[in-house]
This record gives structure tokens, sequence and C-alpha cells, in this order.
């Protein structure tokens, strides 16, 4: 945790690598990820998300999960990698999973839009049961917005 608040990507990495636990919690029961998420480390936040044992449903003793904490700093970009992590790419909810029906493939999906910007207004946030209702409302605008 120390090397995610000093923003150095490159210690995380090689601590990653040498089977550091990501989802070590501190006495408040923060991540790395959870800090990274609330400083806004969009870089370290992206290395710890590729980690397939990063766990983005762990809440510390508030509460809070690395998803809230980053809303509540702002950080749309870091709040949407964190909803896709959870709720979007996992293997489960994927629109490209063929073990799923077909209904439940429609809405979870990403389109370009004519300028090439990716458009976040096609998600569905109706299959997600862990979303908070804070959480929902923030992403709903954050989806409605483009990112370049």
């Amino acid at each position: 945790m120390l090397a995610v608040s000093h923003g150095k990507s490159e210690v995380v990495k090689l601590l990653l690598e040498c089977g550091a636990n990501l989802n070590m919690q501190d006495e408040d029961g923060s991540t790395a990820l959870m800090c990274a998420a609330e400083h806004g480390l969009q870089e370290i936040v992206n290395i710890l998300l590729a980690c397939p044992e990063c766990d983005v449903s762990i809440a510390d003793n508030d509460g809070s999960t690395a998803l809230s904490i980053a809303m509540e700093a702002g950080h749309k970009e870091i709040g949407i990698a964190l909803y896709a992590k959870q709720h979007i790419l996992s293997r489960e909810n994927s629109p490209f999973n063929l073990s799923k029906s077909k209904r439940s493939r429609s809405a979870n999906t990403v389109m370009p839009s004519s300028n090439n910007n990716m458009s976040y207004s096609h998600l569905s946030l109706k299959k997600s049961p862990s979303l908070q209702p804070k959480e929902y409302a923030t992403l709903s605008s954050m989806l409605k917005t483009r990112i370049p």
C-alpha cells in the first residue's frame, strides 16, 4: 500500500510479480486499490485491475468499496473502470459468454459513436444487485457522458 500511496507504479508491478497480496487490508480495512482510487492514480488502478485476483468488491471498515471511494473523490474514469471490472468484464457477466441465454446478452456493450469516442450510454446498470443507490446515481450520470 505504501508504494501505491506514493504513486510508484513500477514498484507496484515488482511487488505483484513477487506475489504481494493486493487484496490485503490495513487496520481501516483499506486496500491498495482503494488507496489508488481515492488519489486518482489511474495507472496503478489499471495495474491492479489487470490482476485476476483483484477483488473490487472488498469493503473497508466504513462499508466503502473502491468504486464508492473513487466516485466520492470525483475520479470518473477510475469509477468506470472499477464498475466495468466488477459488473461488466467478469466472465460471468460477459456479453460474450456463450453459456448465457440470448436474452441476457443484450445491453452490456460499449458502442463507438460516429466521432469514434466511446459511448457508455448503452451499458445496463439494472443487472447489478450489489450496486448501492448512491453508486447507481453517480454511475448513471457518468455513463451518459462521452470519454475520448
